[in-house]
């Protein structure tokens, strides 16, 4: 499952959202002093019987939303004298439970409990098969769940309705934690695995995308079509899956298996290129893992609502958001969300965590696979940048915001409180140090072992452990211990010292983290690990010991120019490393290492604003980061600079928000930044020219608003906004009637609207808030009406009507919408909306932190007003 992106399923996007906002403040700030008691222990769920098989046929009422199914369930008992069989089954009805040979069994149903208790007929021996027949119907309700899959778990009707008369008509299930217990009876644990079938009705043209392989596919001939899918592989109950709606499949293949991804066919011609690498996709991981893929398909299927992607076994269910045509892709694609899924084709599904508890196994190896995806498509500097930093950087946000725990433990609130920064990059980082503590012929050989010594089981991260013991002959005890089962992470201080009389390097190297005496979850006192130090472009490799103070010496002929401590940045740790400014430079302009370059370009950040660094020094640090801007070979730094220097004083979108002033090199250096080859580094210079709120770079920005790139006429349209000057009304204006993919240019219009405040503007507000259109289009308009159209009596009620309607649906990107329309339109009554979105959001802390930003925006804007 993939927030993200930080799968961000997850809930990428959500779960993307939730891992990089900080946590201004809570409805109630915790006890600073407070002993924080340890979650309910969770023990692996103990089962008397084995499941082989669940055949299911299903048809669908599209008015009551209900699920017409009977599910043919093979099992065998485990245990001696079983006379009652529990199967999970939430929010049915419960019409028969018969034998395969007709014969009635007593069945009691425990709504509440979500159990159907069947009473068997006579006693099975232990091992003999026995089938069971439940017809049933759901009873069409949505199951709430937290994480954020559209709406809630089980199965979800997607149609057209008053308030969307442009949504498509489809069907999706969400399965993950333990939701498919509210669309079919079953054992909804993932500690045993077994077969399906799936065999559905529905109307044409609907297709239906299953498990497992399709057997036949039948024309009914009353407009209907039954679709029969088969996985012959076992594998865990949450993965099955169904998605009913109208496709257009992009067909591919790899050493004759299908790889398929199924498109909204109004979608097929401009998105096709959004999954041209999926083949390789296959082939790099069935390389990687030395597995080839192990289904007889793959297929990935848009399902509208979705949230993010969801790995179900050889069919991921996926959010249509992913699918981008050939100019949104100049900025952005989602090969991260593509590759994490696919990944856990091997990770997740061939082998399946046995307990929530041990979800890292699954998340943080498709994390790290999406990882080793963008290394392979996009270069070692991405990879280093972009997924090994930022996974750390998740790691010890997180850590510093106070939620902290191990990544192994069976001490959690519920299952999908696991899914969280733990799973995803945490756990993606420890992968990448046990890549580079055992080198790459070593890791990828015992993750082959891992995978085949445990094929189609349930996993625990012991096994992990096993297999890279018998595969290496190293103990991983302590590597496990400090890693996995207990949190912290080092906080190294690092002094130097170079001997030019011994011509000797002496580093000495200080842990001085603490333990947290207000946490119960198991911790790391001092940290064991091997450490690559850079010195001079030659890599030293040292032993860190698990105690307070380590020293090391190198031969040096001369004083290092640069030393990099901890070269490629492949430990989570804080570092403080003090360096002279001519040090960081060199280092900045000069390591090879990527990371080493954004540590230094860092900390030369931080005392170019600080208050004890002189003014001289402030000149040749800003000078260094001025070049960058231009001269950089990482593109991403390029981008990074540009932010550093022109970074706004205050909230670009308050209404006293100064104009920026720059020196002539810095504009010079934006002007050049704006033309550069990369969209992403041009969309930062305009963004930074236009906080000048200057016209005299108005021609720039309306050059700009032809550029291929999306995000750069995003970017040049909110700066031509921001001059005020009511003569580009025209210019913007004309973005809102030019069609595009997704509207993406018509939002650039109305967004820029927004900011220039014309009044002028309300009525293609109230226009384009209509329902005929988008929901990105209608919640973007209400931002027009709220800045354009106060003083007007409709739009407050308009507002609040969709902002709870967004809120009910969970769609995020409405309530963020929402949320800055209510500070343009400074109205009091706004106060409304921050108090449902906090109630709603009460225990989802960093979120609170989020709102109350805003809010905060909010009540400036009345007190302005």
């Amino acid at each position: 499952m993939n927030p993200k992106f930080y799968r961000p399923r997850f809930f990428a996007l959500f779960a993307a959202l939730l891992f990089s906002l900080p946590v201004i403040s809570a409805a109630q700030p915790p006890n600073p002093n407070e002993i924080k008691k340890l979650p309910p222990v969770h023990y692996i769920r103990s089962r008397d019987y084995d499941m082989r098989h669940n055949a299911l046929n299903l048809k669908f009422d599209w008015e009551k939303e209900q699920t017409y199914g009977t599910a043919t369930i093979t099992l065998a008992p485990l245990v001696p004298n079983l006379k009652i069989i529990n199967l999970d089954a939430g929010l049915m009805i419960i019409n028969s439970v018969k034998l395969s040979n007709g014969s009635v069994l007593q069945h009691q149903y425990d709504e509440k409990e979500s159990r159907l208790s069947i009473n068997l007929d006579k006693v099975y021996p232990v091992g003999e098969p026995v089938t069971i027949v439940v017809d049933y119907r759901t009873k069409g309700e949505i199951v709430p769940n937290t994480l954020g899959f559209g709406g809630g778990g089980g199965i979800k009707f997607i149609k057209p309705t008053a308030d969307s008369p442009n949504s498509r008509r489809q069907i999706w299930t969400q399965g993950e934690t333990d939701y498919n217990r509210f669309w079919f009876p079953s054992y909804d644990s993932p500690n045993d695995f077994r077969t399906s079938e799936m065999t559905a009705t529905v109307e044409k043209p609907m297709f239906v995308v299953s498990n497992g392989k399709l057997l036949e596919r039948k024309d009914n001939k009353d407009g209907t079509e039954t679709f029969h899918w088969k996985m012959d592989t076992p594998y865990a109950n949450y993965l099955t899956s169904i998605v009913v709606g109208e496709y257009a499949e992009v067909k591919g293949e790899y050493q004759g298996i299908p790889v398929s991804t199924y498109l909204f066919p109004n979608e097929l011609k401009d998105g096709a290129i959004s999954v041209k690498n999926l083949p390789a996709m296959v082939a790099f991981f069935s390389e990687k893992t030395g597995v080839k893929y192990p289904y007889v398909k793959y297929a990935q299927t848009m399902a509208e609502g979705f949230g993010g992607g969801m790995e179900n076994i050889s069919a991921t269910t996926m959010t249509p958001t992913m699918i981008h045509d050939e100019r949104e892709l100049l900025d952005i694609d989602s090969e991260s969300l593509q590759s994490h899924e696919l990944a856990h084709q091997w990770f997740g599904d061939y082998v399946t965590t046995r307990e929530w508890s041990d979800i890292w196994l699954n998340e943080s190896f498709a994390t790290y696979f999406q990882a080793l995806w963008d290394e392979n498509s996009k270069g070692h500097d991405f990879f280093l940048y972009s997924d090994v930093r930022s996974n750390q950087q998740a790691a010890l946000q997180t850590w510093n915001q106070g939620q902290r725990r191990p990544i192994v433990t069976k001490y959690y609130t519920n299952a999908d409180a696991l899914f969280d920064t733990y799973a995803y990059p945490r756990g993606g980082a420890v992968l990448h140090m046990l890549r580079k503590h055992l080198g790459d012929e070593l890791f990828f050989k015992s993750l082959n072992h891992y995978l085949t010594k445990n094929a189609n089981q349930p996993v625990q991260t012991e096994q992990l452990r096993i297999a890279i013991e018998e595969t290496t002959g190293q103990s991983m005890d302590w590597f496990f211990d400090q890693w996995l089962y207990k949190m912290g992470h080092p906080i190294f201080e690092v002094t130097q010292n170079y001997d030019d009389a011994a011509k000797k390097l002496t580093l000495t190297v200080k842990q001085t983290q603490k333990i947290d005496s207000l946490n119960e979850y198991p911790q790391v006192e001092f940290f064991q690990t091997y450490v690559d130090i850079e010195i001079d472009n030659q890599i030293k490799r040292v032993w860190i010991e698990p105690k307070a103070e380590n020293v090391f010496t190198f031969d040096a002929a001369a004083k290092p120019n640069l030393v990099d401590f901890d070269n490629e940045g492949t430990l989570i740790k804080e570092l403080k490393y003090e360096k002279s400014n001519d040090e960081l430079i060199y280092q900045f302009k000069n390591d090879k290492d990527v990371l080493g370059r954004v540590w230094a370009m860092n900390q030369l950040s931080a005392r170019w604003k600080g208050k004890d660094t002189n003014e001289a020094d402030k000149s040749k640090i800003f000078a260094a980061l001025n070049q960058a801007t231009t001269n950089e070979t990482f593109w991403a730094m390029r981008r990074d600079a540009i932010q550093i220097v022109a970074a706004p004083q205050g909230n670009p979108n308050a209404a006293d928000f100064a104009p920026a002033n720059y020196d002539a090199a810095t504009v010079n250096a934006l002007i050049t930044a704006a033309k550069d080859s990369n969209s992403l580094v041009r969309a930062a210079a305009i963004s930074a020219l236009g906080l000048t709120k200057n016209t005299k770079y108005s021609e720039i920005f309306l050059a700009a608003l032809n550029d291929r790139s999306y995000g750069v006429i995003d970017a040049a349209s909110i700066s031509l906004a921001r001059t005020k000057d009511a003569k580009y009304y025209d210019a913007l204006a004309k973005l809102i009637e030019t069609d595009s993919w997704k509207d993406r240019i018509r939002l650039a219009g109305l967004n820029s609207l927004a900011v220039l405040g014309d009044k002028r503007a309300a009525e293609t507000g109230f226009k384009y808030a209509g329902k005929t259109y988008s929901q990105a289009v209608q919640s973007t308009a209400l931002g027009v009406l709220a800045a354009s159209g106060k003083g007007d009596a409709r739009v407050y009620p308009l507002l609040i009507e969709n902002f709870k309607k967004a809120l009910a649906d969970n769609n995020f990107q409405s309530i963020f919408n929402g949320l800055q329309s209510f500070i343009r339109l400074a109205d009091p009554r706004g106060q409304e909306a921050f108090n449902l979105v906090k109630e709603k959001f009460k225990n989802q802390a960093n979120l609170l932190g989020f709102v109350s930003q805003l809010e905060s925006q909010f009540k400036k804007a009345i007190e302005q007003k």
